[in-house]
């Protein structure tokens, strides 16, 4: 993978997490929002690990995924999924 394209897509993740937090701080109530999606995500990371002992379909559990987990939620989990289950 070519060095322009590493820097490619973590532009382009930084600007998306970018926009999320701000978007949620917007909000008169960023910090419990924040606080919740990172929980949703966070747990939603370890039921898929749950459950893929019985599908088969399992996400290692590093700082990469968690920190995607974490600012995403359950959409950087299932995105993180459906990434999973094309590239196999």
């Amino acid at each position: 993978m070519s060095t322009f394209f590493k820097v490619f897509i973590i532009s382009l993740i930084s600007a998306a997490a970018l926009a999320v937090l701000v978007t949620m701080f917007k909000t008169k109530r960023g910090a419990k929002v924040l606080f919740l999606t990172v929980l949703q995500g966070v747990a939603a990371l370890f039921a898929v690990n749950i459950i893929g002992l019985l599908t088969g379909v399992t996400l290692a559990v590093n700082w990469y995924t968690l920190g995607a987990s974490a600012v995403f939620g359950a959409p950087g989990v299932i995105s993180m999924l459906l990434l999973e289950v094309i590239f196999r």
